[in-house]
């Protein structure tokens, strides 16, 4: 591939070579990969903006899982596309959403670490600064409902993504002012929430017995598979973020209990419109 091919092809992935940066040479050899952290802030390739539209007073997106409740409200036009993100494979569709006080971006996310830290840099270089993600987890403690509204405080660190961001260390926390606002938020509202700490991971079909025990031990309440690389990416960018489940499905050592999670569109709606209260007070 010729750098006219490479060039074309980075473009149409909305990305952009630097060039002309000086090495550092800081970096010290580990064992494992992973825990090579550089802390150099620069880049050899950043998201492409010019081939964005140029709608930069938009500040605020809520990301979210929930394919039911974004294609509700496109289906009754209280959403619309603004645009599509540049990236290789299908590219998912940033909506916009106003409401009475400020339009803010819906941004309907791939499932995973990586896709999650590359959302957040795409739309932070596109001039977004706050983040409220809105999904479903597992419940490693079947005496968490499907009703109650949990706020993530904290993750444990258990995929990759997030060591490219932060150095390495076994948890990332949420930002304590941005945990209040969410707080005040929550309560204001008269929801039943708890703060909890969950566990990322970036493998669902490698939850073993023995690792569920371990991580339910340390104090985990629920799996996913975003939100370290969601509160790494938002700590490395100076960025605010908060993170919102409710729990789901079971997942304890003596199997799996699916508790028809995905069937719950009530709840789902509900913490999709709690999200968006929470955001505008962000």
């Amino acid at each position: 591939m010729n750098d006219t091919e490479v060039r074309s092809m980075l473009i149409e992935n909305g990305e952009e070579r630097v060039t002309g940066q000086k090495l550092k040479n800081k970096i010290k050899a580990a064992d494992y990969p992973i825990l090579e952290y550089d802390d150099n802030k620069q880049s050899v390739t950043v998201v492409k903006t010019d081939i964005y539209p140029k709608q930069r007073q938009i500040k605020k997106c809520l990301i979210t899982y929930f394919q039911d409740v974004v294609a509700k409200l496109e289906a009754s036009y209280k959403i619309f596309e603004a645009f599509k993100l540049r990236i290789e494979g299908k590219r998912p569709e940033v909506y916009q959403l106003n409401t009475p006080t400020e339009s803010i971006y819906v941004l309907l996310c791939p499932l995973g670490a990586p896709q999650a830290a590359r959302m957040m840099e795409i739309l932070s270089a596109l001039g977004v600064q706050k983040f409220v993600i809105c999904g479903g987890a597992g419940t490693l403690d079947d005496q968490i409902t499907g009703e109650k509204i949990l706020l993530v405080n904290s993750a444990v660190r258990d995929e990759g993504t997030s060591y490219h961001y932060l150095p390495p260390a076994r948890e990332v926390a949420i930002n304590e002012t941005v945990r209040q606002k969410m707080v005040a938020c929550l309560k204001a509202e008269k929801q039943n929430f708890i703060e909890i700490k969950t566990w990322t991971t970036d493998a669902s079909f490698r939850e073993t017995p023995d690792k569920v025990e371990m991580r339910r031990k340390e104090g985990c309440a629920t799996v996913e598979m975003e939100c370290a690389a969601y509160y790494a990416v938002a700590q490395f960018k100076n960025l605010e973020c908060a993170e919102l489940l409710y729990a789901g499905d079971v997942v304890h050592k003596e199997g799996w209990d699916y508790r028809d999670w995905h069937a719950r569109n009530d709840m789902r709606e509900h913490l999709f419109n709690l999200s968006v209260k929470c955001i505008l007070n962000l």
